[in-house]
């Protein structure tokens, strides 16, 4: 019998499970990074704001990069030259979000102790009913937010007058178009990220069902497929270039407990930001549990930090 060939053989066979492992290994990382950038699309919106007894439009124009259209409701509030965006996060749209009340606070927004403000909903790229297929943590949808104020502008509000109101990746988008575009006046973000990165790999085997060692084959894929380094999300860097304008940041209790690494990170990012931590409440549920205190929390500073002036 010759045996002369079973070295080689060997060889071959440990190559091929070896190659067979890297597949898998990049497979599951193409999945991840696949799954990150292409969110659950939710085009049924509940409801409008007619059925709260207030007028709106539907509105339609180009995100600021040019590449896809947004859509979205203008709700206007004869009197008031003030408007605020409001952005929904991941997987939701402009009527799902704060488990299905985003509008009830839109709504309750716009007749504001009786003079209210205007306010604009979008839907973010590749969700609701805006165009675009990929998401990208907020890094391109600030894009989307940009173009929400260049529309306002576009109606005759002054810069000083306008603000924004983001939840979860919403929030996180508000975070870079407040630093990038001075005419975002004041900034209100509920569940916002501070250290994507890191949350992202301690709830990786959790949400994915894989041992933590694949993690590092989703952040390879990640950049291969869609260029985006994940050790740099980091909202909570862009943050320190926001001030002197305001800030206001909310977050529940369960996602953001008192012993929590990103507390001290947010402090030294904004010092005088005023952080309000809702108990009971989960990652974008401090609207559901307390309603009115959050509307007169958030209605009073767009109150104050938003000036008054000529509005179309």
């Amino acid at each position: 019998m010759d045996t002369t060939r079973r070295p080689g053989s060997i060889v071959r066979i440990l190559a091929g499970i070896v190659l067979v492992a890297f597949a898998i290994y990049i497979a599951i990382g193409a999945r991840a990074a696949n799954g990150w950038a292409h969110p659950r699309r939710d085009s049924y919106l509940l409801a409008t704001s007619a059925s709260f007894n207030l007028e709106y439009q539907d509105v339609r124009f180009p995100s600021r990069d040019k590449e896809i259209e947004i859509s979205g409701w203008w709700i206007p509030r004869a009197g008031s030259t003030k408007a605020i965006v409001m952005v929904h996060g991941r997987g939701e749209n402009r009527t799902t979000e704060f488990y299905s009340h985003f509008l009830d606070l839109a709504a309750a927004l716009n007749t504001f102790q009786g003079r209210g403000f205007n306010v604009l909903m979008i839907d973010l790229r590749a969700h609701g009913l805006s165009g675009g297929a990929e998401s990208a943590w907020g890094i391109t949808e600030r894009h989307n937010v940009e173009a929400a104020v260049d529309w306002i502008k576009t109606r005759g509000f002054q810069a000083a007058s306008i603000g924004a109101l983001g939840a979860s990746l919403g929030a996180t988008a508000c975070v870079y178009a407040t630093a990038e575009d001075p005419d975002i006046r004041a900034l209100v973000t509920d569940g916002a990220g501070v250290d994507e990165y890191a949350s992202l790999q301690r709830g990786w085997t959790r949400s994915s069902g894989t041992p933590q060692l694949f993690f590092s084959a989703a952040r390879l894929m990640e950049r291969v497929l869609y260029g985006y380094d994940l050790r740099k999300l980091r909202p909570v860097d862009t943050m320190k270039r926001i001030p002197p304008r305001p800030v206001l940041l909310i977050y529940g209790l369960l996602e953001l407990p008192e012993d929590s690494d990103r507390r001290p990170q947010l402090k030294a990012a904004l010092p005088d930001a005023e952080l309000w931590v809702m108990p009971g409440a989960a990652h974008t549920g401090a609207y559901t549990v307390v309603r009115q205190p959050y509307l007169q929390k958030v209605g009073a500073f767009f109150e104050k930090n938003l000036k008054w002036g000529w509005g179309g």
